[in-house]
């Protein structure tokens, strides 16, 4: 597969789920089917890799130092987004806006948890899988190190602005971009450095557990 499809499809899907359907669960579908499918279907139908191979191909490999890392690195990321959000919510956020919007893209309801959830637990396993593991694989040999981390960082930042424009007061939306950007290149340099996703994947845990809690205590009360 081309890698342009690749760096590109994800906000594509994005697109259609979010802006065009109007829906948070059909956008978890086809955002989070890719990111599932298409490494696996890659790596163990097509190249006939064991599942053991492919998820050791893909960075997921116990190491220590990077675990360490990313659990220091997810915490410091989880006290900045509690720390600023609280500090500069209401520039942040229209509260009743942002609930009329939620509530249009159906992340309201019976399905609420359920997709927090996905976004704690889910989202980061997958987001780590796809970028700095299947795309790191894919692209490699193409691309330095360095413009690996750079690429795979900015087309991961890209189907951000999807979601940030619509719920974020200006400027807020390019602050918020910038800072996705910086944690995807931190995650990229700790996959390139320990050549294990396991340190990435607890800091991006971390992360959205914080933009979540955010919401629950400040904007969901």
């Amino acid at each position: 597969m081309a890698l342009i499809v690749l760096l590109a499809a994800p906000t594509l899907l994005i697109f259609l789920g979010l802006q065009v359907m109007n829906s948070v669960p059909i956008t978890f579908l086809l955002f989070y089917g890719w990111l599932f499918a298409v490494p696996f279907i890659d790596m163990m139908l097509v190249k006939r890799f064991t599942f053991s191979q492919t998820m050791h191909q893909l960075g997921f490999i116990p190491q220590r130092k990077s675990i360490v890392v990313g659990l220091v690195s997810g915490a410091v990321y989880f006290l900045v987004i509690l720390l600023a959000g609280s500090l500069f919510l209401p520039l942040l956020f229209k509260k009743a806006e942002l609930e009329r919007l939620l509530v249009e893209w159906n992340f309201s309801g019976e399905l609420f948890w359920w997709l927090v959830l996905v976004l704690v637990l889910v989202n980061p396993f997958l987001e780590e899988l796809y970028w700095r593991g299947y795309f790191f694989c894919k692209a490699q040999g193409r691309f330095t190190q360095k413009k690996l981390i750079w690429l795979s960082s900015f087309f991961y930042s890209l189907y951000h602005l999807l979601s940030v424009v619509p719920l974020f007061a200006w400027p807020t939306p390019i602050i918020v971009i910038i800072a996705v950007f910086v944690a995807g290149v931190s995650w990229g340099m700790l996959r390139a450095k320990t050549g294990s996703l396991a340190g990435a994947v607890a800091s991006h845990i971390f992360a959205d557990a914080g933009i979540i809690l955010l919401y629950l205590l400040y904007l969901r009360s």
